[in-house]
């Protein structure tokens, strides 16, 4: 008679979680990739690290991702540093170029 309601699963939410801290820090590396100009990219950088630094300590609160924080915190880390242009991520166009010949 009854249906069952049951909860959300970890799995999920731990996907769904993940999924969006990757989408938002693929934001400035794809702009980047499309060489759009280095202040929007600077500041897009900043934008996605501290809103997923505030996605993952969401996370870790509701005690989600306590798993993968040490993961996540090197890929800010990294879309950070590139953002700002203190590490250069290779070019994907040239990696392409490379292979056609």
């Amino acid at each position: 008679m009854s249906e069952k309601q049951g909860k959300p699963s970890v799995v999920g939410k731990k996907f769904k979680l993940f999924l969006a801290i990757f989408l938002m820090l693929l934001v400035p590396i794809v702009m980047d990739q499309a060489e759009v100009d280095r202040e929007a990219v600077r500041m897009a950088g900043r934008i996605a690290g501290g809103i997923v630094i505030a996605l993952t300590l969401y996370g870790l609160f509701a005690k989600v991702l306590k798993t993968v924080v040490l993961v996540i915190l090197a890929l800010v880390a990294l879309v950070v540093l590139v953002s700002e242009g203190t590490v250069e991520a290779p070019r994907v166009k040239n990696w392409f170029a490379s292979r056609e010949k």
